[in-house]
């Protein structure tokens, strides 16, 4: 239930925690402005990442370990680690305390 479209890369780290629903993309396939071209631009997870139900995560994205992404969360940008994240767009919330060694379940 989790759909990736990529054209040069999306990277997940250990552990990572994916909900159904979530579409990664690493590209906006077609030129929006006209003679600006295709946008492309890897997407990578941190480690020990939950990403909840329906979120939506953009090319250029990068999520900091031990993050926490809302459902429905419309995603781009770069987040620092232990970053709790959510919205349409998408802005960091409140950092997320936990130690090093947390694992997601």
């Amino acid at each position: 239930g989790v759909n990736f479209a990529v054209t040069c890369g999306v990277t997940l780290g250990r552990r990572c925690v994916i909900a159904e629903g979530v579409s990664f993309f690493d590209t906006n396939y077609h030129e929006v402005d006209e003679g600006r071209g295709i946008f492309s631009a890897p997407v990578v997870v941190g480690a020990n990442v939950w990403i909840g139900h329906g979120a939506i995560i953009l090319p250029g994205t990068r999520i900091g370990d031990h993050s926490v992404i809302g459902a429905g969360a419309v995603v781009r940008g770069e987040f620092p680690a232990r970053s709790l994240v959510a919205g349409v767009p998408a802005h960091r919330v409140r950092a997320i305390e936990c130690r090093d060694n947390f694992t997601r379940s």
